[in-house]
């Protein structure tokens, strides 16, 4: 799972863009959400994390910190928190894509018809029907 993908969906979640300037507790929640996140998810380092929100390490190592503190003291966000994490989870299985279907290997009848005379590279070669002579390339 990629950082942008998790942005996405927890600014969807909460309808609302976690990369602003701003210090509202709703978007604080988000912002200290995705990071926890992120750090269950990926293996980026704290200056990636930090770097997709325009922050610094520090800001991340905070949030991450603050989230698991949060989680056991706080039930709402803890509930929002665990939506999110199934919900992630979920994408990140292969229960939700869709199954793939392979086609049987077709055979050219090329192949069959001259496999004991010639070579499959000049079966498929496009030669031209007329070869120009030497003095017409110049």
């Amino acid at each position: 799972m990629e950082l942008r993908q998790i942005q996405l969906i927890v600014e969807t979640y909460f309808d609302l863009k976690i990369n602003v300037k701003s210090r509202r507790r709703d978007i604080v929640d988000a912002r200290k959400m995705y990071f926890g996140l992120c750090k269950n998810f990926t293996n980026y380092g704290l200056v990636q994390m930090g770097y997709s929100l325009n922050k610094n390490h520090a800001t991340a190592l905070y949030n991450i910190v603050s989230c698991k503190d949060l989680r056991q003291t706080d039930i709402d966000f803890d509930r929002k928190y665990l939506a999110l994490y199934k919900k992630i989870s979920f994408l990140q299985s292969n229960k939700w894509k869709p199954k793939t279907y392979t086609l049987p290997k077709v055979i050219h009848p090329g192949i069959l018809r001259h496999a004991d005379k010639k070579s499959i590279r000049k079966i498929f070669n496009k030669r031209r029907s007329i070869t120009k002579q030497r003095y017409e390339l110049h």
